[in-house]
């Protein structure tokens, strides 16, 4: 089989890189037809405060999808195309050019734009005329796609309730987490620490509020660290509420590392790693990728008690789900871990089984190749119907 991967997806996007590597190291031959729309989330950001209809956006869009034009123009036959997060806008020139090549095609929306502009983002007010726009395209892409893959279950609910998409239309991929994590279970040497890491973009929905007045109910327990690394909207807020509750068990590092550096500077040290508390509309529909690179990792990971996360981990398995947007709890499973060693082995051991399982690119590939393969057969079924004549 091949597959054109397609549009201005994100090139750094672990979810990208998961189904790219999944679907190859299922014998796949995945052709990529890429051009850059955005250098980084930043960016993102700042093109749409300016709002979609804005000239430089429009101009940089045009040239975006000229490149697209021009790649396309390239990569040959191909058995179906699939449009990579976060394709939104892409989706009505990928459909122009699959109905003319008559192939399939295949959306990861991962999950709503509407949400992540709305609740993530905070950049349109519900109502407002982008937001109404963002929910046209949100609904409008899945409408043209004939199949949506989506993160969680929790999402496909809400895809077929909200936005109207059929049912039948909808698959679940779990996100799971880049290669470069998958280094498994690294024990932690002796230490008079106890390592509490969160990594991550602060979105609202990670809820590093509930991190910081955490750390301030464990402020009794000195050898308890809290280590806060990267950057992002809610930042200055998280930063703020350390400083007004004088916490000082905290440690920000407000910073973009690689990889690489990620995981010997802070994952492989940390005891606990931690994953989303916020409890938005958003927040309980999805499991981070922050909790699959854990899992990846072999570390115990503690993460908000969500209909998602429900659906991926077993609490007290492969996973500590505390009570979502309470910071008391979050402390109390901390504490829990950190007087319970063997269940902190036990847990990072499961974690890392659940992992190779079900979340690793190989298993994610294999599942998302049916999906493709299913599409693919569809698709000559109704080219052989069609040209039948009677």
């Amino acid at each position: 089989m091949k597959v054109c991967y397609f549009g201005t997806y994100d090139v750094e996007q672990s979810r990208n890189n998961v189904i790219i590597q999944g679907l190859r190291q299922n014998g796949v031959a995945v052709l990529e037809c890429h051009a850059r729309l955005w250098y980084d989330t930043a960016d993102k950001i700042r093109s749409v405060r300016g709002g979609l209809l804005n000239p430089g956006l429009l101009g940089r869009a045009l040239g975006s999808y000229l490149r697209l034009l021009r790649r396309y123009a390239r990569i040959g036959d191909y058995d179906v195309m699939v449009v990579g997060y976060a394709g939104h806008f892409d989706l009505f020139l990928a459909k122009l050019l699959t109905s003319f090549s008559r192939k399939p095609l295949v959306f990861d929306a991962l999950l709503s734009l509407t949400e992540t502009v709305i609740e993530d983002r905070g950049l349109a007010q519900r109502g407002s005329l982008l937001a109404r726009l963002v929910y046209l395209v949100d609904k409008y892409s899945c409408r043209l796609a004939d199949l949506v893959l989506l993160d969680t279950e929790a999402h496909v609910r809400h895809f077929q309730h909200d936005l109207g998409v059929k049912p039948g239309k909808l698959r679940q991929v779990p996100v799971g987490a880049d290669e470069v994590y998958c280094r498994g279970p690294s024990p932690v040497g002796e230490s008079d620490r106890f390592r509490v890491v969160y990594f991550g973009q602060y979105i609202p929905l990670h809820g590093v509020n509930h991190i910081v007045e955490a750390a301030k109910l464990l402020e009794g327990h000195p050898d308890i660290r809290f280590e806060l690394v990267g950057d992002g909207q809610t930042y200055p807020e998280a930063a703020s509420l350390a400083e007004r509750l004088q916490v000082q068990n905290v440690a920000f590092r407000r910073t973009w590392l690689s990889p690489e550096d990620l995981i010997a500077e802070h994952i492989v040290p940390a005891d606990v790693c931690l994953g989303a508390f916020g409890d938005s509309p958003k927040a309980r529909r999805v499991v981070p990728i922050k909790v699959f690179v854990a899992l990846a990792m072999g570390k115990p990971v503690i993460t908000g008690d969500s209909p998602a996360a429900r659906e991926m981990l077993i609490h007290g398995t492969d996973a500590i789900l505390c009570e979502m947007a309470n910071p008391r709890a979050l402390a109390q499973a901390i504490l829990m871990l950190k007087r319970d060693r063997p269940l902190r082995e036990k847990i990072a051991k499961q974690g890392y089984l659940s992992f190779q399982n079900k979340f690793s690119s190989r298993v994610i590939g294999a599942t998302v190749k049916s999906y493709l393969d299913d599409e693919v057969s569809n698709a000559n079924v109704k080219r052989k119907t069609s040209n039948v004549k009677i």
